[in-house]
C-alpha cells in the first residue's frame, strides 16, 4: 500500500487579517492539546527524544518552544482556517 497525503487545497484561500489574529491563538491551544494528549499517555519532559523512556524535550509551555516548533503548529493552525473557508464557512466574531 502507498499513502499519498492529499490535503484540501487552501492555496488559493485569502483569510481576512481579523481571522489571521486567531492563528497564534489556534496554534498555542494546538500545542496545549498536543501536550495533554502526550502526557496523559505518559509522556514527560526530558531534554531529548526518547521513545523508551517517553520524554521529549517539547513538552514545554508554548513560549518556550523554538520558533520552528511554533511555526509547525502556526501552519496547522492556519491550514485549519483555510479549510474552513474553503468548505464555504465564514467567521464571525460575537
Amino acid at each position: 500500500m502507498t499513502y499519498r497525503p492529499a490535503p484540501r487545497d487552501t492555496s488559493d484561500v485569502e483569510l481576512p487579517p481579523a481571522v489571521e489574529e486567531l492563528t497564534e491563538l489556534l496554534a498555542r491551544n494546538t500545542h496545549e492539546n498536543w501536550a495533554r494528549q502526550r502526557m496523559e499517555d505518559g509522556w514527560r519532559y526530558g531534554p531529548h527524544r526518547d521513545d523508551d523512556r517517553k520524554e521529549l524535550p517539547s513538552l514545554v509551555p508554548y513560549e518556550e518552544l523554538s520558533e520552528s516548533e511554533k511555526e509547525y503548529d502556526r501552519r496547522t493552525a492556519l491550514e485549519t482556517l483555510k479549510t474552513i473557508v474553503s468548505l464555504g464557512y465564514r467567521f464571525e466574531k460575537a
